[in-house]
């Protein structure tokens, strides 16, 4: 169990890599266009990675570019509008109101939503210990996230960028429980293309109604260099690799490594930004790796239970 896993625990630490580094860049974009429109290109490049994937796929298994559509297309749609419309949406709002602390700390509780749900609709199983690194883990990422310099911040714009971050958190759970029936039947690659397909309209139709609010001569080539990476990485390539875990080794499982991501967004924040780094987060960071190394304990006596 533990050699069949490893290449997808290590697929999803490259997912937190990513998305740790993307919470400071994506701001550089953040800062010259308005988040809907930052939407626009970035989902751009992240069909053409997803396209890619997709197509080796399809070529690969001898079967037509738009197949699973035709037998499961409802609820590809569905977990579209879920994963790139309602996530993707309240998450690029929340971190353009509030800070970056408190949006990793309200996003670090989506494994909760993912486990719970999980467990409601009987995708997944967690052992009582599963449960307790999972806790011990969201524990970890608060320690983190809290004592971050200047990591909470309540002012009334903040506190509607808070609440963004829940829904995204709470979407982001739901996305990851709800698609393990689909990736036992689809490919995960090609479920995660067609799943943005039916969705990218509705995101550029949000987008160019905020056109005409960019500064467009003021946008750099560092913005556009943050767009391509959030884009063909961020929102491509690792939420492939992303349901590629969810598939082999269950969503609460997978939902656990989220708890990671502030880990990382505070030591790239100490690269890029030259943000310092306390004993607390240290610690936190260990409480972090502790709770996936105990979930991944945990999945290994599954088969003896």
């Amino acid at each position: 169990m533990a050699r069949h896993t490893l290449r997808y625990e290590l697929a999803l630490l490259f997912d937190v890599l990513v998305w740790g580094i993307n919470f400071p860049i994506l701001k550089v974009a953040l800062a010259v266009m308005h988040p809907f429109v930052v939407n626009v290109f970035r989902f751009i490049f992240s069909l053409l990675v997803l396209w890619v994937l997709h197509l080796r796929v399809q070529r690969r298994n001898g079967i037509r570019f738009f197949a699973p559509l035709q037998t499961h297309g409802w609820a590809i749609v569905g977990l579209g509008l879920l994963g790139y419309v309602i996530y993707q949406v309240a998450f690029i709002l929340g971190v353009s109101l509030t800070t970056a602390g408190s949006a990793a700390l309200i996003m670090a509780s989506a494994p909760l939503w993912t486990a719970l749900l999980s467990q409601f609709l009987g995708y997944d199983r967690l052992r009582w210990l599963g449960w307790g690194g999972l806790l011990l883990s969201l524990a970890g990422t608060v320690l983190v996230v809290i004592y971050s310099p200047r990591a909470l911040d309540f002012s009334h714009q903040a506190l509607q960028g808070n609440l963004l971050m829940l829904g995204a958190s709470v979407a982001w759970g739901a996305y990851t429980a709800l698609s393990q029936p689909l990736v036992r039947k689809i490919d995960p690659s090609s479920l995660t293309f067609l799943s943005l397909l039916p969705a990218y309209p509705v995101l550029l139709i949000l987008g160019i109604l905020f056109f005409d609010t960019v500064n467009w001569p003021a946008v750099g080539g560092n913005a556009w260099a943050a767009i391509v990476f959030s884009g063909a990485l961020s929102t491509g390539l690792t939420l492939a690799l992303w349901n590629q875990a969810v598939r082999h080794v269950g969503p609460a499982h997978t939902a656990a490594f989220g708890n990671l991501t502030p880990f990382v967004a505070l030591i790239a924040g100490h690269v890029l930004l030259n943000e310092p780094i306390t004993l607390s987060q240290v610690l936190g960071g260990a409480l972090i790796l502790g709770g996936l190394l105990l979930m991944r304990w945990t999945r290994r006596l599954l088969p003896a239970a």
